[in-house]
């Protein structure tokens, strides 16, 4: 039954009628309906068109695990960017430490810089030690790429 409050609710958040979804995922109408009412199920292929189209994972929408286990790309996409984000500020920060004869030599590369040229690294690392503490890649299940 969680299935169909989910998948529900999905729709109803996005403003989407049950026409909507039937066309996206080439179904009837009256099969979303039908699982929305909790009288049927789709099959597992159709099961993934719908948890790929609403971007969200399959066990979110047929075991209605929380939604903070629900990560998207997206959220990936952000956590990066706010990750770059305090990285560039972090740099800015060190190079005025720089300016005003607080921080490294001239004869050594700045910290700042050093994070500026590595941001990259520096945010696949801690992608990889937030898989460590949440799972590893497998717990993923594929929802990233």
């Amino acid at each position: 039954m969680e299935f169909a409050k989910q998948l529900k609710k999905l729709r109803t958040d996005k403003s989407l009628s049950q026409e909507d979804i039937a066309q996206k995922i080439h179904v009837t109408r009256q099969a979303v309906s039908r699982w929305e009412a909790g009288s049927s199920v789709p099959d597992l292929e159709t099961a993934v068109q719908l948890a790929a189209f609403f971007d969200v994972s399959l066990d979110w929408l047929v075991l209605n695990k929380q939604l903070a286990d629900n990560i998207t790309n997206q959220d990936i996409l952000n956590a990066v960017n706010e990750l770059r984000d305090d990285i560039d500020d972090l740099s800015d920060d060190i190079d005025d430490l720089d300016d005003v004869g607080v921080g490294f030599s001239d004869n050594r590369k700045s910290f700042g810089s050093f994070l500026e040229d590595n941001w990259f690294l520096i945010i696949v690392m801690c992608v990889l030690v937030y898989m460590g503490f949440h799972g590893g890649i497998s717990s993923w299940n594929g929802k990233f790429f």
